[in-house]
């Protein structure tokens, strides 16, 4: 029952209002850069392709990244709030792109 548990026993439900602190801010802006600058790096003819890739790529990264910052003993922890950040930031760095090829064409 867990009205009973010890409070250190109860799993944290995610704040997801830290969304908007600056810290999550710094990993959306990173991310989306990221994407934009994959996704010009991948090119080709199609905006569609190097967008996908780009995008899904820099949300596994992003993924990637806070798994080994909770396994590494760096001092870093793992924070699904980041993960999320980082997949917005990748998928607003995808929309930027296709942006950004539609106005040089």
């Amino acid at each position: 029952m867990v009205s009973l548990k010890p409070g250190q026993q109860i799993p944290k439900i995610f704040d997801w209002s830290e969304l908007f602190s600056p810290d999550k801010f710094a990993h959306f802006t990173a991310y989306a850069i990221f994407a934009v600058l994959l996704s010009f790096s991948i090119g080709g003819r199609s905006v569609l392709i190097p967008t996908a890739t780009a995008v899904t790529a820099a949300a596994l990264f992003g993924v990637l990244m806070e798994v080994l910052q909770g396994i590494a003993g760096t001092g870093r922890f793992y924070d699904p709030v980041d993960m999320v950040a980082n997949l917005l930031g990748a998928i607003f760095g995808g929309v930027i792109y296709a942006l950004l090829r539609a106005l040089l064409r």
